[in-house]
């Protein structure tokens, strides 16, 4: 009987130093959210390197948890033409690596474990749109206000060369919406009440 206990715990033995020079497996959780919430519907595709085939992960949601090696799995996802990356966040906090937002992946480290020590990666994308970006707007603002300036002053001032033609001198459609030059150097006379 200890004849057999005996090569039991060398083959376990060698067993355990075979695998010891093998990569342990860890998990991954791939998930995608968008900013603001409800903004973007669909399903994003993902890639990870050094894997075969792509993630698909519905906006909202986050796929299954995926086994992968120990160490380090960069994540890329798959260009979509409605939507822009704003970011890239793990669960745990310190085991995102790198991120690049030109080429949309991040390199995120895995750690040998089950479910409770997995890597959550939340990929964070907004809408694509022809608002200009926040902070930019009063740009926008001020173009149609100066548009808008000089329509109302051509169409009074053509009403007004009809009425009174002899009023009105050809330097006077140079003038902005109030009919006084923008001139920084004039001084206003001070006014004097009695």
């Amino acid at each position: 009987m200890s004849y057999r206990l005996f090569w039991t715990a060398i083959r376990s033995a060698v067993v355990l130093v075979c695998l010891s020079g093998y990569a342990q497996a860890g998990l991954i959780e791939i998930c995608k959210d968008a900013s603001p919430a409800g903004s973007l519907n669909g399903v994003s595709t993902f890639t990870i390197s050094g894997q075969p085939g792509t993630v698909a992960v519905p906006v909202g949601a986050c796929a299954l948890a995926i086994q992968l090696p120990n160490g380090f799995a960069t994540i890329t996802e798959l260009s979509q033409p409605d939507a822009t990356l704003i970011g890239v966040s793990t669960f745990p906090s310190d085991r995102l690596i790198s991120f690049d937002a030109a080429t949309a992946s991040a390199v995120v480290l895995i750690v040998a474990g089950d479910i409770s020590t997995q890597t959550v990666i939340t990929f964070t994308n907004a809408p694509v749109t022809g608002v200009p970006e926040p902070g930019t707007g009063w740009l926008f603002g001020l173009g149609l206000i100066v548009w808008g300036c000089r329509a109302e002053r051509k169409r009074v001032g053509d009403v007004a060369r009809r009425v009174f033609p002899f009023r009105h001198a050809k330097n006077e459609e140079l003038k902005w919406c109030g009919g006084g030059d923008l001139n920084p150097y004039e001084i206003a006379p001070a006014s004097t009440s009695s």
